[in-house]
């Protein structure tokens, strides 16, 4: 396993989370190419466009509504370096097969399945990434590692999305797919050489080997009967079920605006599809700042506030989107989700990080990704159903009001937990 909680350094972090970070981003690069490529790809090279952004969407979200309680126990239990060298170096191999079949012609069941099988890769990847960190760094220090790591990712979707676009323009996707394989395998290779060893990767005799695949074997039993547990436990903390609740919310906005964003640049602004990637760097340009400014400053005891700011503020962003008789007014509206954005992912992963013991924290994090899922996939159906009967605006807007209602269903749930608490420590 990766050490836990190293000693201090830069801004009071280990040296082995920067260097995590360091691979993190690199990979982000290649990645920001590949997802509005494949938007692009998908939206103007198919012969129904509804269907095809359909597919694609759920060709990404299916797999975790299968595999993340799965993958949620493996981070719990697996050597955490392992699953991020292979995962990143198997997304790398796909994106280079995702290379071949634009350069051969249009996406179908081939390139789909291709993104598939990424998207379980990343589930296994995302699964551990969010495990790590708080085992790596102390809970005090959360706000400012996640600050980071979120500022990070923002600053990439700034840059790659519009190099992405120009890249889409001028040669197709095939190159911006080819990018993201190397930046993958560089990323994967980053990985063995910044995470350290555990002592038992080093041995290789024949028997050495067959005896740690049975104990894989054990290991993968006892994870997936660890996953009731974990939904047993996580039924009675009102707190955290309050706060995912009320996160559900943004997963409606976002899977809203993955499946209509396009729509509205192409259809209702009438904008060529590829001002979608400028839009993206103008979303990622303004959460820099936010991520930065929230991961240093505020402090983790001012977290639920932030957090119901913040989803309160994408319902109004929604609504500006949806409504924008603009490219103008749309950018605001972008603009403001940006902003809180950020904050809102910080304040989230840092209640949630903080609130579950560490025993139970991957898998419930694997509970939560299947739910959440399930839910996307609900959206996308919804969302590509509304989009075909009155159009892209009235989705978006629609998708506001949802999210204010699950924001205060949330809300009186986490209040209940802290009522609760109060009238103990009373007595």
């Amino acid at each position: 396993m990766i050490p836990t909680r190293s000693r201090a350094g830069l801004f009071g972090l280990p040296a082995t989370f920067f260097g995590f970070v360091a691979a993190f981003a690199f990979s982000d690069i290649g990645d920001s190419f590949r997802v509005l490529a494949l938007d692009l790809w998908y939206f103007e090279l198919t012969a129904g466009r509804e269907g095809a952004r359909l597919t694609l969407l759920l060709a990404t979200v299916l797999p975790a509504l299968f595999l993340a309680p799965v993958a949620g126990a493996v981070a719990d239990r697996f050597d955490l370096r392992t699953v991020f060298i292979v995962t990143t170096a198997l997304r790398g191999i796909l994106s280079f097969g995702l290379a071949a079949a634009a350069a051969a012609g249009g996406p179908g069941i081939h390139s789909t399945v291709l993104v598939a099988a990424a998207a379980i890769a990343g589930v296994f990847f995302a699964s551990s990434a969010f495990v790590f960190v708080p085992r790596l760094v102390q809970r005090d220090m959360l706000p400012r590692a996640n600050g980071i790591l979120e500022s990070t990712t923002w600053a990439l979707a700034s840059v790659g999305p519009a190099l992405g676009a120009g890249a889409y323009a001028m040669w197709g996707p095939a190159p911006s797919f080819a990018v993201d394989g190397v930046s993958f395998l560089v990323t994967a290779a980053l990985f063995a050489r910044i995470l350290p060893k555990t002592t038992d990767a080093e041995s290789s005799t024949p028997a050495r080997r067959r005896a740690r695949i049975r104990l894989g074997v054990d290991a993968l039993a006892s994870t997936v009967r660890g996953i009731p547990p974990a939904a047993r436990y996580l039924a009675g903390h009102r707190f955290a079920l309050g706060l995912l609740l009320a996160s559900y919310g943004v997963t409606i906005t976002a899977g809203t605006n993955a499946y209509a964003l396009i729509f509205l640049v192409s259809d209702d602004l009438r904008l060529p599809s590829e001002v979608l990637g400028l839009v993206l760097s103008w979303n990622g340009i303004v959460a820099v700042i936010a991520a930065l400014t929230v991961g240093f400053v505020v402090r983790r005891s001012r977290m639920p506030l932030v957090f119901v700011v913040c989803l309160a503020l994408f319902a109004v962003a929604q609504v500006v989107m949806g409504a924008a008789p603009n490219v103008t007014v749309l950018l605001v509206g972008v603009a403001l989700s940006a902003l809180v954005n950020a904050p809102y992912n910080i304040a989230v992963t840092t209640l949630f990080q903080t609130s579950i013991d560490d025993q139970f924290l991957g898998r419930v994090e694997g509970l939560d990704t299947a739910v959440e899922s399930l839910l996307r996939i609900a959206v996308l159906l919804g969302a590509a159903a509304v989009v075909t009967l009155w159009g892209a605006r009235a989705a978006v807007i629609a998708s506001a009001g949802v999210a204010m209602i699950l924001l205060v269903a949330g809300v009186l749930l986490m209040a209940r937990r802290r009522a609760a608490a109060t009238d103990a420590g009373r007595r």
